[in-house]
């Protein structure tokens, strides 16, 4: 399955020329996958190439403006575009009542088939709302082992990190997936190709003449292989929690708001340093590591480049965000 990241915005709390507001996409296969949603995202959705009406999952970290205030006009763009692919959308408490109330005030009309749900990890539960229609929730669902979402292919999974208000990590991971599939092998147990073929390519046991087949152990596919992670963290100061989270992720894309020199103030307002992005992708033996959310005070490419040798010096597979930014996880 291919899984491509996308930086779709890579400034922090102020636009800068070329660098929108905080925002990460993730193209898996024909889904689109959002953490957070800055300022003007339609349109960066646009110039991306992405497309309007594949089933979308968004994740917001935290109600700070520059994360969350792109998703009422990404809604409102969809309507506009007669999308109907279902939306779902994940994010702190009162995410329902900031959507709801553009519906009621500004008319935020949501024709395709939405859900909004709002986590509460400190209770371990997630409180679900379908569409913007009626404020009364449809139901409370239980939170296990911090997954938010899961299919057969990949869970999100999200911790509590530090900042001034509640703020959420999140993680994309894989499912470990099915090896090569070997069809000399499967010819000769006389197996006919066709949909008996596609059901061991996706490791399902099948049932032919009489006997049940195991893809696996008949050696018509290869050893599973490790699914691929990727984790997102917004506004934080380094904490445990997120190590944890992160640990082993292929790509970390990480707050460096400030450079070392301003630790004191990335300290007092809750953020990080280029520094501390990369002594936490060392903690959590991840193997390439992003920096994004840049202070408006670093608007142009070398005061970028020297936040990125900064970091390189504790971390050396670094590299620095820029909108339109495209990487193919293999």
């Amino acid at each position: 399955m291919n899984l491509e990241l996308i930086i779709l915005g890579s400034s922090g709390a102020i636009p800068v020329k070329d660098r929108n507001l905080p925002a990460i996409g993730i193209r898996y296969g024909s889904e689109i996958i959002l953490f957070d949603c800055g300022e003007d995202i339609q349109r960066r959705f646009q110039q991306a190439g992405l497309k309007f009406n594949v089933p979308l999952s968004i994740f917001i970290s935290h109600m700070h403006g520059d994360h969350v205030i792109g998703l009422p006009g990404l809604l409102f763009n969809f309507s506009l575009k007669d999308r109907d692919a279902p939306v779902k959308i994940y994010g702190p408490p009162l995410i329902f009542l900031y959507l709801f109330l553009h519906k009621k005030i500004l008319g935020l009309f949501t024709p395709y088939d939405l859900e909004v749900n709002e986590i509460d990890l400190k209770n371990s539960k997630i409180t679900r709302y379908n569409g913007l229609n009626s404020e009364i929730k449809k139901e409370e669902i239980d939170i296990i082992d911090n997954i938010l979402f899961e299919n057969r292919r990949y869970m999100i999974k999200s911790t509590m990190v530090k900042h001034s208000v509640l703020t959420y990590a999140f993680s994309f991971v894989e499912k470990p997936r099915f090896g090569k599939f070997n069809p000399e092998r499967a010819k000769e147990l006389n197996i006919p190709e066709g949909y008996l073929w596609k059901k061991l390519h996706n490791g399902e046991k099948i049932k032919f003449k009489g006997k049940i087949i195991n893809s696996e152990k008949e050696g018509i596919v290869g050893p599973k292989k490790p699914g691929r992670k990727i984790t997102y963290s917004a506004d934080t100061i380094p904490c445990e929690s997120l190590i944890e989270l992160g640990k082993d992720s292929d790509i970390l894309i990480h707050e460096a708001t400030y450079d070392k020199s301003l630790n004191d103030i990335a300290k007092e307002k809750k953020h990080s340093t280029n520094i501390d992005a990369a002594e936490m992708a060392k903690k959590m033996n991840v193997k390439q590591l992003i920096l994004f959310h840049f202070s408006s005070r670093y608007n142009n490419d070398k005061s970028i480049e020297l936040l990125i040798n900064e970091a390189k010096k504790v971390f050396e597979n670094t590299i620095g965000a820029y909108d339109l930014l495209r990487i193919e996880v293999k």
